[in-house]
């Protein structure tokens, strides 16, 4: 019998190719004419010349923007607060996010603090109760892979470099806008790692302890889309068709991610920040490619089960497996030769890791702000297992 679940409304979302054409009046709708629009976005992207084009335009239209790019591409506590501080200066109604999910996570929380009395660090893991009435905000996303325009959830640093998460429904969108041609101009090495980064998402809410029918069908129509696009679109940038249905597939997993949450993979993906500034999309890719062979066959409580609907949607034929055990390993095989395909650098050797992290890495992974996700996982570690999995991160080659 199914357990009882609550299934709340994600945010509004348009797409299109050349959507972004639009903008203006997604504006006047969310806020009026004459807006005051602070832009976030990152460097990197400022390097295109697309905030300022799209700045330009707003502007001819009658709108007062401005634009903050001082954002890390691993967000701290430091730069929601200097978005938020931006935003109350020029008296901002309208927050636009434009970017992958390091300027998202800024736009969302920015708009939250900048109406506050407390600083970013203040919301860390539910310190606090997010502020009910935040700025209004439009979130356009430049890769396809965090899902953060269809979340609720705004992951950042503190202290130590400490990666947390803030979390409440005011951070939601009041508009995702996925365009293709926003994303035509990603280098492959990030159009890989933050594709892979939406499987991972996917693959991780159809197998979580929280799961429900409606998570688990957009969870698997998002391991299709993206499993069936990322390659073509890693190896033919300018293939809009197929950017189009990776920003498709990547904001599906964002929906199934924030209805249950993510697993070990992105505990062992988060600690990896932590302790190396590992880029998130290749730190929980090289965290699945190890945990999912282990919670077929290895764990415990291994379970082959979770993992047949996920080696369906990967694109493994049945028929050349022998049983469910056989096709739930070559959903892993697959996984694996996708993140070697794409190009996704295995070894940590290259960012200072190790064997002799294994330990340091396990004590991450278990932190108040990451244990949740490995005790959310649909296989639980032990922890001999943790420390095994650890071994294996870190020396994989």
């Amino acid at each position: 019998m199914l357990a009882t679940f609550t299934h709340d409304p994600s945010p509004s979302m348009s797409y299109g190719i050349d959507r972004l054409a639009g903008l203006h009046a997604d504006v006047v709708n969310l806020v009026g004419e004459l807006a005051s629009i602070l832009v976030i976005t990152d460097a990197g992207l400022m390097a295109t010349g697309m905030p300022v084009a799209m700045a330009a335009r707003l502007r001819e239209a009658g709108h007062s923007v401005e634009i903050f790019c001082d954002v890390e591409s691993d967000p701290s506590a430091e730069s929601v607060d200097a978005a938020a501080q931006a935003a109350r200066n020029m008296g901002a109604n309208l927050i636009i996010g434009l970017g992958g999910g390091s300027p998202l996570d800024v736009a969302k929380l920015a708009a939250c603090v900048a109406v506050a009395d407390a600083p970013a660090s203040a919301y860390a893991t539910l310190g606090r109760p997010l502020p009910v009435s935040p700025i209004k905000k439009i979130l356009i996303p430049t890769t396809s892979g965090t899902g953060a325009e269809m979340t609720r959830t705004c992951v950042y640093g503190i202290e130590n470099g400490r990666k947390v998460w803030a979390w409440g429904p005011t951070l939601k969108a009041d508009l995702s806008i996925l365009d293709p041609m926003a994303s035509r101009g990603l280098p492959a090495g990030l159009t890989a790692a933050t594709g892979l980064d939406a499987l991972v998402h996917a693959i991780e809410a159809c197998t979580h302890k929280r799961v429900t029918p409606v998570v688990e069908g957009m969870a698997l129509q998002a391991i299709r889309l993206v499993a069936a696009n990322l390659e073509r679109v890693v190896r033919m940038p300018g293939d809009l068709d197929a950017r189009g249905t990776m920003a498709l597939g990547s904001a599906l997993a964002g929906v199934a991610i924030d209805a249950c949450g993510t697993g070990i993979a992105h505990a062992f993906g988060h600690a990896l920040g932590t302790m190396a500034h590992v880029h998130h999309g290749r730190a929980v890719s090289l965290a699945m490619r190890i945990t999912m062979p282990w919670a077929i066959a290895e764990a415990a409580d291994a379970r082959p089960d979770l993992y047949v609907p996920v080696a369906l949607a990967l694109g493994v034929d049945p028929r050349t497996c022998a049983d469910d055990l056989a096709l739930a390993h070559a959903g892993a095989a697959r996984f694996e030769n996708m993140v070697r395909t794409v190009g996704l650098p295995v070894s940590l050797v290259g960012d200072g890791l190790g064997a002799a992290d294994i330990e340091r890495l396990v004590d991450i992974t278990m932190a108040p702000e990451n244990r949740p996700m490995v005790d959310a996982n649909g296989v639980t570690p032990t922890d001999a297992e943790l420390l095994t999995l650890a071994r294996r991160i870190l020396t994989a080659a």
